[in-house]
Parts: structure tokens; C-alpha cells; sequence
């Protein structure tokens, strides 16, 4: 793997308020915890939800001036919601601040918001973990947490991606097109 899980630790803790580093913290190990269950590197699943959330304190004119130099597609709904690319952002600046980092680490890292047609195992390890994570309290959060190992890994993704879905729903959120193009992913295969 090459990077050191105690130093990128460190790094979001100096990097992240108090609230996100104790967020990744848990996420990383959620996902631990996901990646024992289902035969996951648990070393991979650990750095990466340390590292899910490299981007997310950074002010929203920043996250735009950073995705457009680093060449990443910004839609309207960017624009809008410019937090939304703190996922795609943060993979970016990971891979340069971590040159050791795995592209299956960096994917994950880049999936964990709007997911993706075509996940991994730890990709989908990661998004889970970081909406199940102890310290996420919402109705299903604690059905979802409990699932972990009882469900196969694709069916529990599906369920977590609905949660969120909902969400947004109820809270008339908007929906960026990736979410719709990776919900229509899973409603169209086979959940198994």
C-alpha cells in the first residue's frame, strides 16, 4: 500500500476540524469492520475512510478552483452545491499528498458521495461505513450498521444508496446527475 495509516491519521487531524477527523476516524473503522466481514482488505478500507474526507473543510470557491485545475467536470449542480465535489477534490489532492496511495484506495475515496456504476468491494465497503458510522443517528442507520455481514455487500450498499436517496428527497435536496446514473445502476442489476 505504501502510506502509513497512523501518519494519514495524523495528517486529517491536522487537516480536518475536530468533528471531521473524529467523522473519518469512525468511518475508518466502520469500514474496517465492513472489510473483515466481506474477505476486504481491511489495511485498504481502513486508509481510505481516514481519507474520504481530504476535501471537506475546504470553503466552497475553493473545491470550484480546485476541481476545474485539476481538470475534473463541474455541472450546474457543482455550481450550486459546490461541497458536492469535495469527494472528487479530495481523491485528487490524496493521490498527490500520498503518492503511495492504490488507485483502488483513490476510487473509493472519489466514490464515497454520488457512488458509481461500477464499485468495488472497498468502494462500496467505504460509502457504506461513511453513512452507517456510529456517530450517524438516522432511523436506519442503526439497521443498516447491524446488516453488516448478514446481507450480501451489494444489497447492503443498495440499501444505504435508498437511505440516502430518501433523504435528499425529504429534504428537497438536489440530486447531482451521478447519483441518479448509479441509482439506476442498482435498481436495474442484480442486488446479490
Amino acid at each position: 500500500m505504501g502510506v502509513d495509516r497512523e501518519a494519514a491519521l495524523e495528517a486529517v487531524r491536522r487537516r480536518l476540524s475536530r468533528e471531521g477527523a473524529a467523522h473519518s476516524e469512525r468511518v475508518a473503522l466502520t469500514a474496517r469492520r465492513i472489510a473483515e466481514a466481506y474477505g476486504i482488505d481491511v489495511e485498504s478500507a481502513y486508509l481510505a475512510g481516514v481519507l474520504h474526507d481530504w476535501a471537506r473543510d475546504l470553503p466552497p470557491d475553493e473545491l470550484l478552483q480546485e476541481a476545474r485545475m485539476l481538470g475534473i467536470p463541474v455541472t450546474e449542480v457543482d455550481e450550486r452545491v459546490p461541497y458536492l465535489l469535495h469527494a472528487s477534490v479530495g481523491a485528487r489532492l490524496v493521490r498527490r499528498e500520498f503518492p503511495g496511495v492504490s488507485d483502488e484506495v483513490v476510487d473509493a475515496i472519489e466514490q464515497h458521495t454520488f457512488g458509481s456504476p461500477e464499485m468495488s468491494g472497498l468502494a462500496m465497503a467505504v460509502y457504506v461505513a461513511d453513512s452507517v458510522e456510529p456517530g450517524r443517528t438516522h432511523g436506519s442507520a442503526a439497521v443498516l450498521r447491524s446488516a453488516i455481514g448478514a446481507l450480501p455487500l451489494r444489497e447492503l450498499f443498495a440499501r444505504a444508496y435508498a437511505d440516502g436517496l430518501r433523504h435528499l428527497i425529504d429534504s428537497r435536496k438536489l440530486m447531482h446527475p451521478k447519483t441518479l446514473k448509479t441509482w439506476n445502476s442498482i435498481a436495474g442489476g442484480d442486488p446479490s
